[in-house]
């Protein structure tokens, strides 16, 4: 749903909400904005839909996406436009001999008014919901570091290794002026897309029917987070699920984030446990006819590296989930008197070279043993981390940890713990809007988002299929896997 407000210098408001028009009069323009903001966070209680605000007043404009739990997060802000007073008249020279002067003119700026701080509400994570870091403000006081400075202390976590991830963008080149003649006629293609009547709900319930409602804004959020998700980008990624804990929710994590990117974005997806201490990935997941590990792979990653080699192949070494469209790598689950192999860090190379050749999304499990050799590798491959946390506090103490690790590493680690995304899994029922809430505003600040799962019995134990989650678990997933998408 929509509301746009529009607020003249006397606060006199216009609000229009859906297309419902009405008027209110306040004593200042700030008593208008609160009188808003308050107008729309009810409404979205009351709906239980997001709402996005369109605020314009004498100060410029902003738009707020307020949540259903009362929660607003302001989306954008443009500054109101300098005014020009009109030129004043000059009295002519009484003298013959001096010419008189016409006009002289006199541009002033039309003065801004100020925002109080309490209108930029911190947001509070409600299920599902990302929440952005909201210590930015403390990072922008920050002194800039001079050029020459020395580099930054080792990552514990990298133990010196070299990073593979891809670099940092460079800035983007001025468009180039247009001048060629087909550039200066219409397009009859490049149209902006109407959104899709509803298809969801009671609204395509009743479009079934043969009507043609519009989406409701529920929907419409659903379908940005879709269209995030399943839009591609060059070359691979890693994605790094981190969290020395075990039980913290690691593996869960895994499958769902490799179940919502291989579904939406048509596969390529492998999900990684690179684990030295017996991983449960491969038991959380269905097998493909074979016992294949990652043990097996390293037998032969100089042949997948060659031109001969073929994609198909590689079913012999991993174990696709059919229903999900995501391949799993499984770690070394041998027991009893067979020594298991422990990964080495050249190994993870290795394999991950393999991965980067074939997948264009590779989500690892990070294990729990943080000092490994195999753990330093995968930071160094990584470009998003994922910290997932239980709502139990031992399990949110490694979530701490190992941010604070990386806010303290070389300058590769430093930017994944800025661009990290914490996700709360609440481990009870009761959690969502107690533990896990309690968590999720803990951990804002120091990380660029923080969803919450709500508690699901799919999650709990045995095999993971996201078919058997109940929506509101799927559509959590969803806007975590969107979190994820937008760092990458």
């Amino acid at each position: 749903m929509r509301m746009t407000a529009m607020i003249d210098s006397t606060g006199a408001v216009e609000l229009d909400t859906a297309g419902q028009i009405t008027r209110e009069n306040h004593s200042t323009v700030a008593d208008a904005r609160r009188a808003v903001m308050d107008t729309a966070k009810t409404l979205a209680e009351q709906t239980s839909q997001d709402m996005q605000l369109h605020i314009e007043d004498p100060a410029g404009s902003r738009t707020f996406l307020v949540g259903a739990d009362g929660t607003s997060r302001q989306e954008s802000v443009s500054p109101a436009p300098a005014t020009v007073e009109p030129p004043a008249p000059v009295e002519p020279a009484r003298s013959e001999s001096v010419p008189a002067v016409e006009s002289v003119e006199s541009v002033v700026s039309a003065p801004v008014e100020p925002v109080s701080a309490a209108e930029l509400e911190p947001v509070e994570p409600a299920s599902g919901e990302t929440v952005p870091v909201a210590a930015a403000a403390e990072e922008e006081q920050a002194p800039a570091a001079p050029a020459t400075a020395a580099a930054p202390a080792p990552n514990p976590f990298l133990g010196g290794r070299p990073s593979t991830a891809r670099p940092a963008e460079p800035a983007a080149a001025e468009p180039a002026a247009a001048g060629s003649r087909r550039e200066s006629l219409p397009s009859f293609v490049d149209r902006p897309e109407a959104d899709a009547p509803a298809q969801r709900g009671w609204r395509g319930a009743l479009n079934q029917l043969g009507l043609s409602l519009a989406p409701s804004a529920a929907e419409l959020s659903q379908r940005q987070d879709e269209a995030a998700v399943s839009a591609h980008w060059a070359g691979p990624r890693t994605i790094a699920v981190l969290n020395p804990k075990g039980g913290a929710g690691k593996t869960p994590t895994v499958i769902c984030l490799a179940a919502v990117f291989a579904r939406l974005s048509g596969g390529g997806v492998l999900a990684w446990d690179n684990n030295n201490s017996l991983g449960s990935l491969g038991w959380r997941t269905f097998d493909a006819g074979h016992a294949s590990t990652v043990v097996d792979l390293l037998g032969c990653t100089e042949h997948f590296m060659t031109s001969d080699a073929r994609v198909g192949d590689l079913s012999e070494y991993v174990h696709h989930q059919p229903a999900d469209r995501y391949d799993v790598l499984r770690s070394d689950d041998r027991s009893g008197d067979q020594e298991r192999h422990m990964v080495t860090g050249d190994e993870v190379d290795r394999l991950h070279a393999v991965a980067a050749k074939y997948y264009r999304a590779i989500v690892m499990d990070s294990g729990n043993t943080e000092r490994g050799a195999n753990w330093q590798a995968m930071i160094g491959h990584a470009d998003q981390v994922v910290i997932p946390v239980k709502s139990v506090d031992d399990a949110a103490e490694g979530a701490s940890r190992v941010l604070a690790a990386l806010h303290a590493g070389d300058t590769h680690a430093q930017e994944l713990a800025r661009n990290a995304v914490v996700v709360v899994l609440c481990c009870e029922p009761g959690h969502q809007k107690t533990k896990a809430k309690e968590l999720a505003e803990e951990f804002a600040p120091y990380a660029r988002a923080v969803a919450t799962i709500p508690y699901d019995r799919a999650l709990v134990e045995g095999r993971v299929r996201f078919s058997a989650m109940t929506p509101a678990t799927r559509r959590a997933w969803l806007r975590a896997g969107a979190a994820v998408r937008e760092g990458l």
